[in-house]
Protein backbone atom coordinates (compact mmCIF):
# COMPACT_ATOMS: atom_id res chain seq x y z
CA UNK A 1 0.00 0.00 0.00
CA UNK A 2 1.25 3.60 -0.56
CA UNK A 3 1.02 6.83 1.69
CA UNK A 4 0.40 9.07 -0.99
CA UNK A 5 -2.57 11.08 -1.35
CA UNK A 6 -2.80 13.18 -4.17
CA UNK A 7 -5.52 16.27 -4.41
CA UNK A 8 -6.64 16.86 -8.35
CA UNK A 9 -9.33 18.93 -9.62
CA UNK A 10 -11.92 17.40 -11.80
CA UNK A 11 -13.50 20.47 -14.34
CA UNK A 12 -11.35 23.72 -14.84
CA UNK A 13 -9.99 24.63 -12.07
CA UNK A 14 -10.76 26.63 -8.65
CA UNK A 15 -12.80 23.61 -7.27
CA UNK A 16 -11.31 24.19 -4.06
CA UNK A 17 -8.50 21.47 -3.91
CA UNK A 18 -6.37 24.24 -1.63
CA UNK A 19 -9.09 23.41 0.87
CA UNK A 20 -9.18 19.34 0.30
CA UNK A 21 -5.54 19.66 0.46
CA UNK A 22 -5.25 21.44 3.67
CA UNK A 23 -7.92 19.14 5.45
CA UNK A 24 -5.98 16.03 3.94
CA UNK A 25 -2.69 17.29 5.64
CA UNK A 26 -3.77 17.55 8.96
CA UNK A 27 -1.99 13.82 9.50
CA UNK A 28 0.37 13.96 6.89
CA UNK A 29 4.00 15.00 6.90
CA UNK A 30 5.08 16.16 4.06
CA UNK A 31 2.87 18.31 1.07
CA UNK A 32 4.22 18.71 -1.55
CA UNK A 33 3.56 21.26 -5.30
CA UNK A 34 4.22 19.19 -8.35
CA UNK A 35 2.91 21.09 -11.61
CA UNK A 36 2.11 24.40 -12.65
CA UNK A 37 3.20 28.11 -11.37
CA UNK A 38 1.73 31.39 -9.62
CA UNK A 39 -1.27 31.13 -12.48
CA UNK A 40 -3.19 28.78 -9.61
CA UNK A 41 -4.43 30.32 -6.42
CA UNK A 42 -5.39 28.27 -3.23
CA UNK A 43 -7.42 29.92 -0.75
CA UNK A 44 -7.64 28.94 2.70
CA UNK A 45 -9.65 30.30 5.63
CA UNK A 46 -8.24 29.01 8.61
CA UNK A 47 -9.57 29.77 12.19
CA UNK A 48 -11.16 32.77 10.34
CA UNK A 49 -8.14 33.93 8.92
CA UNK A 50 -7.49 34.02 4.89
CA UNK A 51 -4.52 33.12 3.15
CA UNK A 52 -4.20 33.19 -0.60
CA UNK A 53 -1.32 30.69 -1.73
CA UNK A 54 0.20 30.63 -5.00
CA UNK A 55 3.29 28.37 -5.14
CA UNK A 56 3.87 27.36 -1.04
CA UNK A 57 1.33 24.34 -0.11
CA UNK A 58 -0.98 25.23 1.80
CA UNK A 59 0.23 22.62 4.26
CA UNK A 60 2.46 25.49 5.66
CA UNK A 61 -0.29 26.83 7.99
CA UNK A 62 -0.43 23.58 9.96
CA UNK A 63 2.84 23.27 12.44
CA UNK A 64 5.65 20.91 11.82
CA UNK A 65 4.69 19.92 8.01
CA UNK A 66 7.18 19.94 5.26
CA UNK A 67 6.12 21.45 2.21
CA UNK A 68 7.99 21.04 -1.17
CA UNK A 69 7.81 22.34 -4.29
CA UNK A 70 9.15 20.26 -6.61
CA UNK A 71 10.81 19.93 -10.05
CA UNK A 72 7.54 19.91 -12.21
CA UNK A 73 6.67 23.64 -10.90
CA UNK A 74 7.39 26.90 -12.72
CA UNK A 75 8.98 29.39 -10.00
CA UNK A 76 8.27 33.34 -10.29
CA UNK A 77 10.68 34.16 -7.67
CA UNK A 78 9.28 37.17 -7.08
CA UNK A 79 6.09 35.68 -6.17
CA UNK A 80 7.90 32.80 -3.79
CA UNK A 81 9.56 36.28 -2.14
CA UNK A 82 6.64 37.99 -1.22
CA UNK A 83 4.37 34.78 -0.31
CA UNK A 84 7.10 33.90 2.04
CA UNK A 85 7.19 37.60 3.67
CA UNK A 86 3.57 37.55 4.00
CA UNK A 87 3.71 34.33 6.14
CA UNK A 88 6.08 35.67 7.90
CA UNK A 89 3.99 38.70 8.78
CA UNK A 90 1.03 36.30 9.28
CA UNK A 91 2.94 34.81 12.04
CA UNK A 92 3.92 31.52 10.61
CA UNK A 93 7.82 30.99 9.97
CA UNK A 94 8.91 30.01 6.93
CA UNK A 95 12.46 27.78 7.78
CA UNK A 96 14.49 24.65 6.15
CA UNK A 97 12.77 22.48 8.35
CA UNK A 98 8.85 23.48 6.61
CA UNK A 99 10.00 24.03 3.44
CA UNK A 100 12.13 23.44 0.37
CA UNK A 101 12.19 24.23 -3.67
CA UNK A 102 13.50 21.88 -5.84
CA UNK A 103 16.88 23.53 -7.66
CA UNK A 104 16.03 21.65 -10.85
CA UNK A 105 12.46 23.66 -10.78
CA UNK A 106 12.42 26.28 -13.61
CA UNK A 107 12.19 29.91 -12.87
CA UNK A 108 9.76 32.48 -14.73
CA UNK A 109 11.92 35.71 -15.70
CA UNK A 110 10.61 38.62 -16.34
CA UNK A 111 10.68 38.34 -19.68
CA UNK A 112 8.77 35.42 -19.80
CA UNK A 113 5.80 37.48 -18.66
CA UNK A 114 6.28 39.87 -21.36
CA UNK A 115 6.37 36.94 -24.07
CA UNK A 116 2.96 35.90 -22.80
CA UNK A 117 1.22 39.52 -23.08
CA UNK A 118 2.82 39.65 -26.62
CA UNK A 119 1.81 36.09 -28.17
CA UNK A 120 -1.68 36.29 -26.58
CA UNK A 121 -1.90 39.75 -28.40
CA UNK A 122 -0.60 37.79 -31.57
CA UNK A 123 -3.19 35.44 -31.47
CA UNK A 124 -5.95 37.86 -31.94
CA UNK A 125 -9.49 36.41 -31.32
CA UNK A 126 -8.21 32.98 -30.42
CA UNK A 127 -6.17 33.45 -27.61
CA UNK A 128 -6.37 30.99 -24.47
CA UNK A 129 -6.86 33.96 -22.24
CA UNK A 130 -3.64 32.65 -20.21
CA UNK A 131 -3.36 34.99 -16.77
CA UNK A 132 -0.69 36.74 -18.25
CA UNK A 133 1.56 34.99 -15.58
CA UNK A 134 4.35 34.14 -18.02
CA UNK A 135 3.57 30.17 -16.93
CA UNK A 136 3.48 28.74 -20.76
CA UNK A 137 6.38 30.46 -21.99
CA UNK A 138 8.09 29.30 -19.00
CA UNK A 139 7.48 26.10 -19.84
CA UNK A 140 8.21 26.48 -23.53
CA UNK A 141 11.95 27.39 -22.70
CA UNK A 142 12.06 24.23 -20.24
CA UNK A 143 11.15 21.71 -23.30
CA UNK A 144 13.43 23.76 -25.34
CA UNK A 145 15.89 23.22 -22.92
CA UNK A 146 17.07 27.01 -22.87
CA UNK A 147 15.14 27.35 -19.32
CA UNK A 148 16.64 28.72 -16.11
CA UNK A 149 16.32 27.11 -13.15
CA UNK A 150 16.72 27.69 -9.50
CA UNK A 151 20.00 25.96 -9.42
CA UNK A 152 21.28 28.49 -11.61
CA UNK A 153 20.92 30.95 -9.08
CA UNK A 154 23.55 29.50 -7.18
CA UNK A 155 25.89 29.92 -9.58
CA UNK A 156 28.62 32.69 -10.08
CA UNK A 157 26.94 35.77 -11.49
CA UNK A 158 28.89 36.05 -14.86
CA UNK A 159 27.60 32.11 -15.76
CA UNK A 160 23.90 32.83 -15.07
CA UNK A 161 24.65 36.21 -17.44
CA UNK A 162 25.96 33.44 -19.93
CA UNK A 163 22.57 31.09 -19.73
CA UNK A 164 20.23 33.97 -19.85
CA UNK A 165 22.15 35.41 -23.19
CA UNK A 166 21.40 32.07 -24.69
CA UNK A 167 17.85 31.86 -23.33
CA UNK A 168 17.36 35.63 -24.75
CA UNK A 169 18.27 35.60 -28.27
CA UNK A 170 15.29 34.61 -29.90
CA UNK A 171 12.93 35.96 -27.19
CA UNK A 172 15.08 39.59 -28.07
CA UNK A 173 14.30 39.47 -31.71
CA UNK A 174 10.83 38.91 -31.07
CA UNK A 175 10.55 42.09 -28.71
CA UNK A 176 12.07 44.43 -31.85
CA UNK A 177 9.85 43.15 -34.52
CA UNK A 178 6.64 43.93 -32.67
CA UNK A 179 5.53 47.27 -32.03
CA UNK A 180 5.15 48.20 -28.46
CA UNK A 181 7.54 45.61 -27.19
CA UNK A 182 10.39 47.24 -27.93
CA UNK A 183 10.91 48.05 -24.53
CA UNK A 184 11.02 44.57 -22.95
CA UNK A 185 14.24 43.52 -24.64
CA UNK A 186 16.02 41.90 -21.91
CA UNK A 187 19.60 43.11 -21.63
CA UNK A 188 20.79 39.52 -19.42
CA UNK A 189 23.84 41.70 -17.30
CA UNK A 190 21.37 43.78 -15.30
CA UNK A 191 18.98 41.05 -15.16
CA UNK A 192 21.88 38.77 -14.21
CA UNK A 193 22.54 41.09 -10.73
CA UNK A 194 18.86 41.42 -10.23
CA UNK A 195 18.63 37.54 -10.16
CA UNK A 196 21.52 36.96 -8.00
CA UNK A 197 20.14 39.40 -5.58
CA UNK A 198 16.89 37.52 -5.07
CA UNK A 199 19.20 34.65 -4.47
CA UNK A 200 20.30 35.50 -1.43
CA UNK A 201 16.52 35.28 -0.09
CA UNK A 202 16.09 31.66 -1.56
CA UNK A 203 19.43 29.91 -1.47
CA UNK A 204 18.70 28.01 1.70
CA UNK A 205 15.48 26.48 0.51
CA UNK A 206 16.94 25.54 -2.73
CA UNK A 207 18.01 21.65 -2.36
CA UNK A 208 17.11 18.81 -4.07
CA UNK A 209 13.89 17.54 -3.49
CA UNK A 210 13.86 14.44 -4.44
CA UNK A 211 15.91 12.89 -1.64
CA UNK A 212 13.81 14.28 0.96
CA UNK A 213 10.17 12.78 -0.81
CA UNK A 214 12.24 9.41 -1.22
CA UNK A 215 13.15 9.54 2.68
CA UNK A 216 9.17 10.01 3.19
CA UNK A 217 8.51 7.27 0.92
CA UNK A 218 10.84 4.96 2.51
CA UNK A 219 9.35 5.44 6.14
CA UNK A 220 6.02 5.44 5.03
CA UNK A 221 5.27 8.61 6.10
CA UNK A 222 1.89 10.33 4.46
CA UNK A 223 2.22 12.64 1.98
CA UNK A 224 -0.43 14.74 -0.06
CA UNK A 225 0.48 16.10 -3.48
CA UNK A 226 -1.80 19.32 -3.62
CA UNK A 227 -2.36 19.79 -7.59
CA UNK A 228 -2.84 22.68 -9.50
CA UNK A 229 -5.60 23.47 -12.21
CA UNK A 230 -7.78 20.53 -13.24
CA UNK A 231 -8.56 17.93 -15.72
CA UNK A 232 -10.21 19.82 -18.58
CA UNK A 233 -6.73 22.02 -18.53
CA UNK A 234 -4.73 19.13 -19.08
CA UNK A 235 -2.30 19.79 -21.81
CA UNK A 236 -3.00 16.22 -23.40
CA UNK A 237 -6.25 15.49 -22.22
CA UNK A 238 -7.99 18.93 -21.87
CA UNK A 239 -9.71 21.63 -24.48
CA UNK A 240 -6.71 22.17 -26.61
CA UNK A 241 -5.43 24.83 -27.43
CA UNK A 242 -7.17 26.20 -24.59
CA UNK A 243 -5.57 24.18 -21.35
CA UNK A 244 -2.10 24.98 -19.24
CA UNK A 245 1.18 23.71 -20.10
CA UNK A 246 1.28 21.50 -18.27
CA UNK A 247 -0.31 17.74 -17.10
CA UNK A 248 -2.33 18.58 -14.61
CA UNK A 249 -3.83 15.13 -13.84
CA UNK A 250 -3.02 12.49 -11.24
CA UNK A 251 0.19 10.94 -13.39
CA UNK A 252 1.32 14.24 -14.09
CA UNK A 253 1.35 15.48 -9.97
CA UNK A 254 3.10 12.38 -9.13
CA UNK A 255 5.39 12.69 -12.28
CA UNK A 256 6.07 16.23 -11.57
CA UNK A 257 7.25 15.64 -7.74
CA UNK A 258 9.50 12.35 -8.41
CA UNK A 259 7.14 9.74 -7.44
CA UNK A 260 6.28 6.39 -9.12
CA UNK A 261 2.41 5.45 -9.18
CA UNK A 262 3.07 2.14 -6.51
CA UNK A 263 3.39 4.48 -4.18
CA UNK A 264 -0.18 6.61 -4.62
CA UNK A 265 -2.62 5.16 -1.85
CA UNK A 266 -5.39 7.00 -2.76
CA UNK A 267 -6.39 10.18 -5.07
CA UNK A 268 -9.17 12.46 -4.25
CA UNK A 269 -10.86 14.67 -6.89
CA UNK A 270 -12.21 17.76 -5.86
CA UNK A 271 -15.49 19.32 -7.56
CA UNK A 272 -17.57 22.20 -6.68
CA UNK A 273 -21.48 21.95 -6.69
CA UNK A 274 -20.91 23.87 -9.96
CA UNK A 275 -18.81 24.18 -12.40
CA UNK A 276 -16.94 27.23 -13.39
CA UNK A 277 -13.59 28.36 -15.56
CA UNK A 278 -11.73 31.18 -16.64
CA UNK A 279 -10.14 32.24 -20.10
CA UNK A 280 -11.74 30.48 -23.38
CA UNK A 281 -12.92 27.08 -24.41
CA UNK A 282 -15.70 24.32 -24.06
CA UNK A 283 -17.97 24.82 -21.23
CA UNK A 284 -21.34 23.07 -22.11
CA UNK A 285 -23.97 23.79 -18.78
CA UNK A 286 -22.18 27.33 -18.86
CA UNK A 287 -25.02 29.54 -17.91
CA UNK A 288 -24.25 32.98 -19.87
CA UNK A 289 -27.32 34.87 -18.84
CA UNK A 290 -29.24 35.93 -15.65
CA UNK A 291 -28.56 32.35 -13.83
CA UNK A 292 -24.76 32.47 -14.30
CA UNK A 293 -25.08 36.28 -12.66
CA UNK A 294 -26.47 34.09 -9.55
CA UNK A 295 -24.04 31.53 -9.45
CA UNK A 296 -21.06 34.58 -9.55
CA UNK A 297 -22.23 36.02 -6.97
CA UNK A 298 -23.62 33.37 -4.65
CA UNK A 299 -20.21 31.82 -4.86
CA UNK A 300 -17.73 34.44 -4.81
CA UNK A 301 -16.60 33.32 -8.42
CA UNK A 302 -13.66 35.67 -9.03
CA UNK A 303 -9.81 34.65 -9.65
CA UNK A 304 -7.96 33.96 -6.65
CA UNK A 305 -4.73 35.27 -8.70
CA UNK A 306 -5.99 37.56 -11.49
CA UNK A 307 -9.87 38.48 -10.21
CA UNK A 308 -11.40 38.18 -13.42
CA UNK A 309 -15.04 36.86 -12.87
CA UNK A 310 -15.45 33.32 -13.76
CA UNK A 311 -17.93 31.48 -16.05
CA UNK A 312 -20.41 29.87 -14.35
CA UNK A 313 -22.57 27.00 -15.19
CA UNK A 314 -24.42 23.79 -13.78
CA UNK A 315 -22.53 20.78 -12.24
CA UNK A 316 -21.27 19.04 -15.24
CA UNK A 317 -20.91 15.12 -14.38
CA UNK A 318 -20.14 14.09 -17.73
CA UNK A 319 -16.92 15.98 -16.79
CA UNK A 320 -17.16 13.89 -13.61
CA UNK A 321 -17.15 10.50 -14.98
CA UNK A 322 -14.44 11.22 -17.33
CA UNK A 323 -12.17 12.62 -15.08
CA UNK A 324 -12.43 9.54 -12.54
CA UNK A 325 -10.83 7.07 -14.97
CA UNK A 326 -7.91 9.73 -16.37
CA UNK A 327 -7.01 11.15 -12.99
CA UNK A 328 -7.92 7.76 -11.38
CA UNK A 329 -10.20 8.97 -8.76
CA UNK A 330 -11.22 7.16 -5.74
CA UNK A 331 -13.35 9.48 -3.79
CA UNK A 332 -14.71 13.36 -3.97
CA UNK A 333 -14.32 16.70 -2.20
CA UNK A 334 -17.95 18.22 -3.08
CA UNK A 335 -17.08 22.42 -2.36
CA UNK A 336 -20.17 24.88 -2.34
CA UNK A 337 -23.03 22.58 -1.18
CA UNK A 338 -24.04 25.69 0.66
CA UNK A 339 -24.17 27.91 -2.36
CA UNK A 340 -26.07 25.31 -4.72
CA UNK A 341 -28.81 25.34 -1.87
CA UNK A 342 -28.96 29.04 -1.71
CA UNK A 343 -29.19 29.02 -6.03
CA UNK A 344 -32.01 26.80 -5.81
CA UNK A 345 -34.06 28.84 -2.95
CA UNK A 346 -34.07 31.49 -5.46
CA UNK A 347 -34.60 29.52 -8.92
CA UNK A 348 -36.60 26.79 -7.47
CA UNK A 349 -34.35 24.47 -9.86
CA UNK A 350 -31.40 22.90 -9.42
CA UNK A 351 -29.64 21.14 -12.17
CA UNK A 352 -27.12 18.43 -12.80
CA UNK A 353 -26.06 17.31 -16.13
CA UNK A 354 -25.62 13.56 -16.54
CA UNK A 355 -25.31 13.01 -20.91
CA UNK A 356 -24.92 15.14 -23.83
CA UNK A 357 -26.99 15.31 -27.49
CA UNK A 358 -24.65 15.18 -30.44
CA UNK A 359 -24.80 14.45 -33.63
CA UNK A 360 -28.15 13.60 -33.28
CA UNK A 361 -27.19 10.59 -29.89
CA UNK A 362 -27.22 10.98 -27.01
CA UNK A 363 -23.50 10.59 -25.29
CA UNK A 364 -22.14 10.46 -22.00
CA UNK A 365 -18.24 11.60 -22.60
CA UNK A 366 -16.80 14.73 -23.87
CA UNK A 367 -16.73 14.99 -27.35
CA UNK A 368 -12.77 16.16 -29.08
CA UNK A 369 -13.98 16.88 -32.08
CA UNK A 370 -16.23 19.76 -31.30
CA UNK A 371 -13.78 21.83 -33.72
CA UNK A 372 -14.73 19.43 -36.73
CA UNK A 373 -18.13 19.02 -36.54
CA UNK A 374 -18.85 22.55 -35.62
CA UNK A 375 -21.75 21.35 -33.37
CA UNK A 376 -22.07 22.31 -29.65
CA UNK A 377 -22.79 19.30 -27.30
CA UNK A 378 -27.01 19.91 -25.91
CA UNK A 379 -26.63 19.48 -21.59
CA UNK A 380 -29.08 16.43 -20.61
CA UNK A 381 -30.04 17.50 -17.19
CA UNK A 382 -31.75 16.12 -13.91
CA UNK A 383 -33.30 18.34 -11.76
CA UNK A 384 -34.29 19.00 -8.60
CA UNK A 385 -37.10 21.53 -7.54
CA UNK A 386 -35.82 23.11 -4.26
CA UNK A 387 -32.84 24.55 -2.68
CA UNK A 388 -31.75 24.19 1.10
CA UNK A 389 -30.29 26.34 3.99
CA UNK A 390 -27.97 24.39 5.40
CA UNK A 391 -27.70 25.12 9.14
CA UNK A 392 -24.92 26.93 11.32
CA UNK A 393 -24.20 24.53 13.86
CA UNK A 394 -24.04 21.45 10.67
CA UNK A 395 -21.12 18.94 11.90
CA UNK A 396 -22.21 15.91 10.48
CA UNK A 397 -23.97 14.32 7.27
CA UNK A 398 -27.14 13.78 9.31
CA UNK A 399 -27.30 17.53 10.20
CA UNK A 400 -27.95 18.44 6.37
CA UNK A 401 -31.39 18.99 5.16
CA UNK A 402 -32.89 16.17 3.17
CA UNK A 403 -32.68 17.98 0.07
CA UNK A 404 -28.92 18.49 0.06
CA UNK A 405 -28.56 14.93 0.91
CA UNK A 406 -30.93 14.20 -2.20
CA UNK A 407 -28.16 15.74 -4.13
CA UNK A 408 -25.54 14.39 -3.35
CA UNK A 409 -26.85 10.90 -3.54
CA UNK A 410 -27.93 12.30 -7.50
CA UNK A 411 -24.00 13.28 -7.77
CA UNK A 412 -22.54 10.14 -6.15
CA UNK A 413 -25.03 8.15 -8.67
CA UNK A 414 -24.18 10.13 -11.84
CA UNK A 415 -20.41 10.12 -11.37
CA UNK A 416 -19.92 6.96 -9.61
CA UNK A 417 -17.69 8.28 -7.43
CA UNK A 418 -18.04 8.26 -3.57
CA UNK A 419 -18.06 11.75 -1.76
CA UNK A 420 -15.76 11.45 1.24
CA UNK A 421 -15.72 15.54 2.02
CA UNK A 422 -18.25 17.60 2.05
CA UNK A 423 -17.61 21.61 1.95
CA UNK A 424 -20.48 24.32 2.80
CA UNK A 425 -18.68 27.32 3.96
CA UNK A 426 -15.32 29.21 3.66
CA UNK A 427 -13.94 28.45 6.81
CA UNK A 428 -12.28 24.80 6.85
CA UNK A 429 -14.17 24.25 9.84
CA UNK A 430 -17.13 23.72 7.52
CA UNK A 431 -16.36 20.48 6.31
CA UNK A 432 -18.09 17.16 7.09
CA UNK A 433 -15.77 14.14 6.50
CA UNK A 434 -18.44 10.70 5.93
Amino acid sequence: MGNVTVIVGCHWGDEGKGRAAFFESQDAHMIVRSTGGNNAGHTIVYKGKKYALHLIPSGIIHKGKMNVIAPGVVVDPDVLIKEMETLEKDGIKVTKRNFAVSGRAHLIMPYHRDLDRLKEELKGNSKVGTTGKGIGPAYSDKADRIGIRLYDLLLPQKKLQEKIELAIKTHNQLFKANEGFENCVVDSKELAKELKQKAHKLKRFICNTDDLIQNAIRKDEKIVIEGAQAYRLDIDHGDYPMVTSSSPNTSGAISGAGIGPKYVNKTIGVTKAYCSRVGNGPFITEQDNEIGDLIRELGGEYGTTTKRPRRCGWLDCVVLRMAKITMGIDELCLNHLDTIGKIGNELGKIYICYAYKYNGEVIEYFPDDIEITGEIPKPLYISLDTGWDIPKDCKTYEDLPAKAKEFIGLVEEISEIPIKYIGFGADNKYTIVL
